[in-house]
């Protein structure tokens, strides 16, 4: 188990800007997931600096369509490292756009640096050769063939030459913590999501009701009919959407209700009415943060892991039942054995934080397939306070009982 403890970033910046004051940048370096930062931008790339010391980060409240983090330490002997954050939703089942906040799990990485680990070309390349992945090479390289590098995908890649003996940013927990250095995290918005309702009619139009305020509607004789879209059933309309009318793009800025009555969907700007001919999703994070580490072993054999729903849900007295789709939260419960010196390190991060919730990764060095920085990861508090049972000769080893209840 690793527990995020002290937040190691000096400065944060963004190439792009804060859709508004609501949610600027400086709300993710909170511990409150539901005041996002917002980009006023379709690509955007955050930079942060990183303290000495950091041997894990979190990303919670992650809303794009692609993200690249790059982590570079000052030290110019060690290599930077690349890695591509998950932006694939808790479900393929369109129902988890309903009612949702935080479609995309947290994840937790570790980092540290570790000898370089990636593939060595030869000094001379004499056939056609293909690299992907994390790669090194000799002080020089003779090309006597065609060298091509990556898998033509849009991930970066880079060709190293020369520092294979100076470490290397790994995202495991095996190296040595990290000196000051950048983390860049690079988002982009490019799904066309209009024609992806959930549930009712796709959107084609938009209704201008008074300045920048109107409604969505499928098309012009759906608006004259006045049968507007209801967005939460649409599923893909939210604070922070980039709307496109006539070669023109803004974001909506607020909405009332489910935006069916007039003015209830207000825009950054104005259109009059006409075709809507593109819908993307915000860029938008909850809670990120870098820095050191609190290490245990995994949690014994039999750990829980429950959920609770927040979702209204309504008996009628006629034998019917309404029900209105929210969050699900989730619940950990289980037992640490831990030595004496992971104990006290237990116990001495709940007395500092008590109430203060703070990112937990409860089972690492699991199987690769498991994906275990967003399986087993996210934004937890002490539900109650923790419990030790002394079971051993001298207290060497010490059973710790814990409750985690994830904060939304």
């Amino acid at each position: 188990m690793d527990i995020l403890q002290s937040v190691d970033i000096s400065s944060i910046t963004a190439t792009g800007g804060a859709l508004n004051s609501s949610y600027p940048l400086t709300n993710i370096v909170n511990d409150i997931p539901s005041k996002p930062y917002i980009s006023n931008a379709t690509s955007e790339t955050i930079n942060a600096n990183v303290a000495t010391g950091s041997m894990g980060f979190f990303v919670y409240g992650l809303l794009a369509d692609s993200a690249e983090l790059t982590l570079d330490v000052d030290d110019t002997e060690v290599s930077g490292g690349f890695l591509d954050l998950n932006t694939t939703a808790y479900s393929s089942n369109e129902q988890i756009k309903i009612g949702t906040d935080f479609r995309i799990p947290p994840e937790f990485q570790r980092c540290s640096i570790g000898g370089f680990s990636g593939t060595v070309i030869p000094a001379s390349v004499t056939s056609d050769t293909t690299l992907t992945g994390s790669n090194g090479s000799p002080d020089s390289v003779e090309l006597g063939a065609d060298l091509t590098l990556g898998d033509g995908e849009d991930a970066t890649t880079t060709l190293t030459v020369g520092l294979e003996a100076g470490g290397q940013v790994q995202f495991n927990g095996s190296g040595q913590a990290l000196t000051s250095g950048t983390m860049q995290i690079t988002l982009t918005t490019s799904v066309d999501v209009k024609d992806s309702a959930i549930d009712g009619d796709n959107i084609g139009y938009w209704q201008q009701d008074s300045g920048a305020t109107g409604r969505f509607a499928k098309d012009s004789t759906e608006a004259t009919a006045s049968n507007f879209i209801n967005v939460n059933n649409h599923g893909n309309i939210m604070v922070g959407s980039h709307i496109t009318v006539g070669g023109t793009r803004y974001q909506v800025t607020k909405i009332i209700g489910d935006g069916t009555s007039s003015g209830a969907i207000t825009l950054s700007g104005t259109f009059t009415s006409g075709s809507v001919t593109e819908i993307l999703n915000p860029i938008k994070i909850g809670v990120f943060q870098i820095g050191t580490v609190v290490r245990t072993a995994n949690p014994l054999y039999g750990m829980q892991k429950g959920f609770i729903d927040y979702s209204f849900k309504n008996d009628l007295n006629n034998g019917g039942y309404s029900q209105t789709q929210r969050n699900v939260g989730t619940i950990y419960s289980g037992t640490l054995l831990v030595n004496r010196t992971q104990s006290e390190s237990f116990i001495d991060h709940f007395r500092a934080y008590r109430s203060k919730p703070f990112p937990v990764l409860l089972l690492n060095d699991m199987p690769t397939a498991q994906n275990e920085g967003k399986t087993y990861s996210g934004l937890f508090y002490f539900q109650e306070a923790p419990t030790i049972n002394y079971g051993y000769k001298q207290a060497e080893m010490q059973q710790i009982n814990f409750r985690f209840r994830e904060v939304l």
